[in-house]
């Protein structure tokens, strides 16, 4: 059992038979009454999201959850399957979880898997990742002294904004937690 004021963003609780992970958080004085915890949190059975008000004091369930580094094989119908890199376990995850995935990392790409009683509760690209254009506009000499941006498809479909020097088959390394360009990398 933990504590609500210990409540954190993205920690994963059990209440009503459910698991619920933690969007956001907020501790609440008013000016009248006790205090309480405000969580904006998200159920793992419906994919639904709501604001639940814990009194001060309350205790909820905590769950133990373990990270695993897996391989993204392929797309199987709607499923993705990923492999556990030291078991070699296959694991078949709904698209809901993979939004990372579906943008950033390619066949074969290294990702984590947040496990909890054998279900895959998360699936998380790593922070950086380096993937090649496949369609841009040419750049024209010149273009590297504004700050201006164009935008570009990466090898896994994504679209991106980057600088206007940024040319076909550049590698470039994206910051996946802001979907940002970073630099370009030499091959």
């Amino acid at each position: 059992m933990i504590n609500v004021q210990d409540i954190r963003k993205g920690m994963i609780y059990k209440m009503d038979g459910d698991l619920w992970t933690v969007m956001s958080m907020q501790h609440v004085t008013p000016g009248k009454g006790a205090a309480f915890v405000k969580v904006r949190a998200r159920s793992h059975k419906t994919g639904n999201s709501k604001e639940i008000n814990f009194r001060s004091g309350e205790k909820i369930e905590d769950i133990q959850v373990f990270e695993k580094d897996a391989t993204y094989l392929y797309k199987e119908g709607e499923q993705y399957v990923f492999m556990d890199e030291e078991t070699y376990e296959q694991y078949h995850v709904a698209p809901d979880l993979c939004e990372d995935v579906e943008k950033f990392v390619v066949l074969n790409g290294k990702v984590t898997l947040s496990i909890h009683d054998g279900n895959v509760l998360s699936v998380s690209a790593p922070n950086f990742v380096t993937l090649k254009v496949v369609k841009s506009e040419p750049g024209i000499k010149g273009d590297t002294a504004t700050k201006a941006t164009k935008s570009v498809e990466l090898e896994t479909g994504f679209e991106i904004l980057v600088p206007l020097f940024i040319n076909e088959d550049d590698v470039l390394k994206i910051d996946t937690r802001t979907a940002e360009y970073l630099e370009r990398v030499k091959v």
